[in-house]
């Protein structure tokens, strides 16, 4: 008969001899974390690009729920940063990479030394920069509404137009940015990133100091780099009033425009898509988003009071659908559709509820 030799630790055979026999093995549960903790992602290099934007490079992918808006909150604690720094909005990855991704931030301090840790992992470390985004003019578009446009060609890109998660329908404004951020021709770009919760100071002649708020999903809408900024809700611009607009985010080149009247829209007419929903068309293409953050007041027969506020990026040329907000259009009832804030002319506009 052969026997095989077995090998025995001096460890373990000492406890065997000894009558004890203590071997280290990891628990099901242990070997689980460990495999977790590996499948998490680790960031390998953060540059940022400007003083809201950081562009973080992990060694993988980072998984779909980490990079899902509805997880926002979640995500924002997945990022710990000194210096009150935290991030605005949902990491996006970069159109051609594999795990390199634009991150809104607030505004970083310049020369600070920042530490961030991703899940609890190790601190990365980087210097903070107070670095602005190049913007060509601020505008009035509304009586209660600015723009600030930039250009391509001024070397700025609306982050919309280079990340994966926008690709298909940028159509021809989509391209991606190689690791120097420069694209086919070797331009090299600035990011705007996203403008969630950002704001602008605006200043008038006659004294007069507002802040005026991002207006959501308006900052690469219609193929332009125009971001909405709206006056607090009831301020409209005075005519013939200079105002200038300042930003601790933007270097605005012609920040200064003088106030004049702009005829608000019409509304044309109104249906019922559903109890939910309205169907809203005005008299003519504004050619620009200007329905975004706008509301109606829905006046029933009945007595009741309705609101319906407008659906992101849904207008098609004159049409809009507005959602109601807090209840529902009832069957057989007509009401009369009043625009909240005079952001519209609307002139014996009804609308009659379907019936079930």
């Amino acid at each position: 008969m052969t026997f095989k030799k077995r090998i025995v630790p001096v460890a373990l055979a000492f406890s065997i001899l000894s009558g004890v026999v203590a071997v280290d093995i990891p628990t099901r549960a242990e070997a689980a974390a460990t495999e977790q903790q590996e499948q998490v992602a680790k960031m390998t290099m953060i540059k940022p690009l400007n003083t809201m934007t950081l562009q973080i490079t992990f060694n993988q992918p980072l998984a779909a729920e980490d990079v899902d808006q509805n997880n926002l909150a979640a995500i924002k604690k997945h990022f710990t940063f000194n210096g009150d720094l935290e991030i605005v909005n949902v990491p996006r990855l970069m159109t051609g990479a594999k795990s390199t991704y634009i991150v809104p931030v607030t505004f970083q301090e310049d020369d600070f030394i920042y530490t961030v840790s991703y899940k609890e992992q190790r601190n990365k470390v980087f210097e903070g920069t107070d670095e602005k985004v190049f913007v060509r003019d601020a505008a009035q578009v509304t009586n209660d509404t600015l723009k600030l446009e930039s250009f391509l060609e001024d070397g700025v890109v609306d982050y919309a137009n280079i990340i994966e998660a926008y690709r298909q329908g940028r159509g021809s404004l989509a391209f991606s940015l190689d690791k120097q951020n420069r694209d086919a021709n070797g331009q090299r770009f600035d990011v705007i990133s996203s403008l969630r919760d950002r704001y602008v100071t605006v200043k008038g002649s006659n004294g007069e100091e507002f802040v005026a708020n991002y207006v959501p999903f308006t900052q690469a809408a219609d193929g332009k780099q125009a971001p909405q900024f709206r006056l607090p809700a009831g301020e409209t611009f005075k005519t013939g009033v200079t105002y200038r607009v300042y930003a601790e985010w933007a270097e605005i080149d012609n920040k200064s425009f003088v106030a004049k009247v702009i005829a608000p829209l019409t509304i044309q007419s109104a249906k019922t898509v559903d109890e939910k929903s309205i169907e809203i068309q005005l008299a003519q293409d504004p050619q620009a988003d200007l329905l975004a953050g706008r509301s109606v007041e829905l006046q029933g027969t009945d007595g009741s009071k309705l609101q319906a506020q407008y659906r992101y990026s849904s207008r098609k040329g004159t049409i809009g659908i507005f959602d109601i907000t807090g209840g529902t259009l009832q069957a057989n009832v007509s009401y009369k559709v009043l625009p909240l804030n005079n952001w519209a002319a609307a002139t014996n506009i009804t609308l009659t509820a379907k019936s079930n």
